[in-house]
């Protein structure tokens, strides 16, 4: 049983949980997921079974999108609310046109401190673990894209939003530097992932109701299917024996040869009935407008 399990994750479930949960019903070991969730966060996350958890780093890159509450006055030291309140802070008036202002000087690529309750290593160190001790260090800032920062609803002190981030972003601190810019202070109140790539909550299995073995089999995309977004190839019949043996095909050996999509991007190898053979990455473009590729991931 092999391939990608959307799971929506309870609030008070850890993403450990969830998987623990799965690999328990399924009576499989090989299960892990590609992107934790805070035990109060619900929504989305990938669970991998079997032979796919050799594929997580290529779900690495998938932007992922949120929704979000956000309270205004108030910031906290987890930056969210489980945390001991630290600073409070008059509200002001939020009106919806200095709201969406204040959202839109945020849109691009932006420089982000990650939070001290965070898995971030400084000096060797998860920051969580110096915060647990009651220290606060010095973090340098790094680079974040946010492609969207959309208002939904403003019930002051509630700010509601949905965003679509890089990898690597965080939404609580998000929410904390949004305070600062509308010339308050704030944390988050709760978090939802909607989406990571093009997969979608909606279509995700949820945890609450404890589903059964077959019913958890029943919504696992088989591997083929894995990785729409990624550039494929499908290789003839010699060609696919070449790389179970871990021979990387030439030329001759595609029916469809991958495209010029610059060097370092994965391409999925496909046989003739479309099953999943190896992950490769592409290398320099040749004149003809085609990729070779490099054996990253290869399945028997």
């Amino acid at each position: 049983m092999d391939g990608l399990l959307l799971v929506d994750k309870p609030a008070g479930w850890t993403s450990h949980d969830a998987v623990a949960y799965i690999r328990r019903t399924l009576w499989i070991k090989r299960v892990g997921h590609t992107g934790t969730l805070d035990p109060d966060a619900t929504g989305l996350i990938l669970v991998l079974i079997g032979k796919a958890t050799r594929l997580a780093r290529y779900f690495d890159w998938d932007k992922k999108g949120y929704s979000s509450v956000m309270e205004i006055g108030s910031e906290t030291d987890t930056e969210d609310a489980s945390g001991q309140v630290t600073m409070e802070c008059p509200v002001p008036e939020l009106g919806q046109g200095r709201v969406e202002e204040v959202f839109r000087s945020f849109i691009g690529e932006i420089e982000q401190v990650p939070p001290m309750y965070s898995a971030v290593k400084v000096d060797g160190e998860r920051l969580y673990k110096k915060a647990r001790a009651g220290e606060d260090v010095e973090r340098a800032s790094r680079k974040v894209s946010i492609e969207e920062l959309r208002l939904t609803e403003i019930d002051a002190p509630l700010v509601s939003f949905e965003t679509v981030c890089s990898k690597g972003t965080y939404v609580r601190t998000l929410c904390r530097d949004l305070g600062k810019a509308l010339g308050s202070c704030a944390h988050m109140k709760s978090l939802r992932r909607t989406k990571v790539g093009d997969y979608l909550v909606q279509d995700a299995l949820g945890l609450s109701e404890r589903p059964s073995k077959d019913e958890i089999a029943a919504h696992i995309i088989p591997m083929r299917d894995m990785l729409q977004g990624v550039a494929s190839a499908v290789v003839a019949g010699a060609a696919a024996s070449g790389i179970m043996n871990g021979i990387s095909p030439g030329p001759e050996g595609f029916i469809t040869m991958p495209v010029c999509i610059g060097p370092g991007r994965p391409v999925r190898l496909l046989d003739e009935s479309g099953n999943l053979l190896a992950v490769g990455e592409s290398t320099e473009c040749t004149e003809e407008g085609v990729s070779p590729v490099k054996l990253k991931v290869v399945f028997n």
